[in-house]
């Protein structure tokens, strides 16, 4: 296991000893903050590994992306937060979530086929096209 699995290992089994206020906003802001530090290498590939997961939210940042897999049958993914017991579900989900996408990112041409996957999944929105910013030909 990595170095920045084991550190999120041991923050999501003991949140109050790293987070003083264990909500997830909190946890999602000390992963973001970890991974500014490690210069963005810690979360590459995990904003594109989501969106297709979620089936959309290609203008959503990885933690609300998060929460529609958490909570996918809801309207509000930010009111299932105010639920007794979901602030802790979230911030667990959150960090097993991550330990799956490192998963996926660590097989050999992981990264590769996370943006594979995330532009497979680009061409079937109506919305996306040749005149599109970032359109690739194939």
């Amino acid at each position: 296991m990595n170095r920045f699995r084991q550190q999120f290992e041991a923050v999501r089994t003991q949140v109050g000893m790293y987070i003083s206020e264990p909500t997830y906003g909190s946890a999602a802001a000390w992963v973001a903050g970890y991974d500014t530090a490690a210069e963005g290498g810690v979360l590459v590939g995990f904003q594109e590994w989501l969106i297709p997961r979620v089936g959309e939210g290609s203008n959503l940042f990885w933690s609300a992306l998060v929460l529609h897999l958490a909570f996918p049958r809801s309207e509000n993914v930010y009111e299932e937060l105010t639920e007794g017991g979901n602030q802790a579900f979230a911030i667990d989900f959150l960090f097993r979530t991550i330990a799956q996408f490192d998963d996926d990112r660590s097989k050999p041409e992981g990264l590769r086929r996370i943006y594979l996957e995330y532009e497979r999944w680009l061409r079937t929105q109506e919305w996306y096209t040749p005149d599109s910013p970032g359109w690739l030909e194939r």
